[in-house]
């Protein structure tokens, strides 16, 4: 795939001049992984020799030796890497929405794409309210295995418009009688029998549903892949309050983000290893990316340290000025293990293909009995590539969902198009 430059749109009519956004929603076939472009190329290899010019002894003295380093408690991390405002990108989809043409003859339905664990459902949450469109509820796990119409019937019947379905996948099961309700909902849906709306859909679950119902020609969009300086933009955003907080390359002594006597733009950031490896190994989806952000964030113990808590007050409150986050070089992901073997990838490639499943429900959809599904569940969760949510679905780890995304594509398994 091609490079992807990441366009900077302003958050909304109000935003701060300051503020930029790298959210950019493009159609799915648009989606390009991010890849080095060759003035970024020459950039770094400018800056390599102008540090061996300055000599390796400063590099080597600001470095860290991350077996030194400690992790950050919760609290800290909270306050330093929080939760991803998914606002900004409900406001570039809202955007892009109006951007595209609309037709007379009938109501426009359109669809939002979203890997995993890059906020599809969050970002329609954030629009629903914006719009004030109607949320269309998925139909129970029964429902749907037994073809119950009258899910659809309700919804041609009282849907005004704007509304919006923000989860597909859970519209559907990969079972013999776990298709009809779906097929039927996106028949309603695009004869405009439930009026003008937006999909959002997982893209694993849009992968397979385009094989069992295709849909030529629809508009559908999709976050476009997160390259190193988009995010750094992203990520420099986050630690709100801590605007003196430094987060510094344990590997280097590089900044990564945060206002140094060697620090430019975002974009100067992003051009960094540390950022474009990043992107890199996560295939540009910016909500892994965040997680990796986290596990990779680090401490150097001082004499106070039980007092501040690893750099940070206890109390998780702002930070001191000038405080120096290190970033770990090294990525702390999950590997699938040699041994595995096809029943593991099976239960693994269902859990995707539904954005999550519970154990009950893949006795219903896999060939193996329950207590062979849950010793091996038991056996992926010990391995951190899977883990159960308080809604009882067990889902991939987002930290192992690259490994996990190349090894069933590496075995022919259907995998989604990003």
């Amino acid at each position: 795939m091609n490079d992807a430059k990441p366009t900077c749109m302003r958050t909304g009519e109000n935003a701060d001049p300051q503020e930029t956004s790298c959210w950019q929603l493009v159609a799915p076939e648009d989606y390009r992984l991010p890849a080095d472009s060759q003035p970024a190329a020459l950039q770094r290899r400018w800056k390599a020799l102008t540090r061996l010019l300055r000599g390796r002894d400063a590099r080597a003295q600001r470095a860290r030796d991350e077996a030194k380093l400690s992790r950050l408690p919760h609290v800290r991390l909270a306050h330093l890497a929080p939760p991803i405002d998914w606002a900004p990108a409900a406001e570039a989809f809202a955007r892009a929405l109006a951007a595209q043409p609309t037709t007379d003859d009938r109501p426009t339905v359109r669809f939002l794409v979203g890997q995993p664990h890059a906020g599809h459902a969050a970002i329609l949450a954030h629009w629903e309210r914006m719009v004030g469109a109607q949320t269309l509820s998925p139909p129970t796990e029964a429902q749907i295995l037994s073809a119950d119409s009258r899910w659809i019937d309700e919804y041609c019947v009282g849907v005004g418009s704007p509304w919006v379905m923000p989860t597909l996948e859970r519209c559907f099961l990969r079972h013999a009688n776990g298709l009809d309700l779906v097929r039927g909902f996106l028949q309603a849906a695009m004869s405009g029998a439930l009026g003008e709306g937006v999909i959002g859909c997982d893209s694993w679950a849009w992968a397979y549903l385009q094989r069992v119902w295709p849909l030529p020609g629809v508009q559908a969009l999709t976050l476009q892949a997160f390259d190193g300086p988009a995010l750094a933009q992203l990520l420099s955003r986050l630690p709100a309050g801590h605007r003196q907080v430094r987060f510094v390359s344990a590997k280097s002594g590089d900044a990564l983000l945060g206002d140094t006597e060697d620090a430019g733009s975002a974009h100067d950031h992003g051009s960094s290893p540390e950022l474009r490896r990043l992107a890199a190994h996560c295939r540009g989806n910016p909500g892994i990316a965040w997680h990796h952000w986290r596990r990779q964030l680090r401490a150097e113990p001082g004499p106070d340290s039980a007092e501040e808590t690893d750099g940070g007050r206890a109390d998780g409150g702002s930070a001191p000025a000038g405080e120096v986050v290190w970033v770990a070089a090294e990525f702390v992901a999950p590997t699938l293990p040699s041994e595995t073997g096809e029943d593991e990838l099976f239960v693994l490639h269902a859990v995707l293909l539904h954005d999550g499943l519970s154990a009950a429900l893949m006795t219903e959809l896999l060939p193996l009995s329950p207590a062979r599904i849950q010793s091996l569940l038991l056996r992926l969760a010990s391995s951190g590539l899977v883990e159960q949510a308080s809604d009882l679905r067990w889902r991939v780890a987002p930290l192992a969902y690259p490994s996990v995304r190349d090894a069933l594509r590496s075995r022919a398994f259907l995998v989604d198009g990003f």
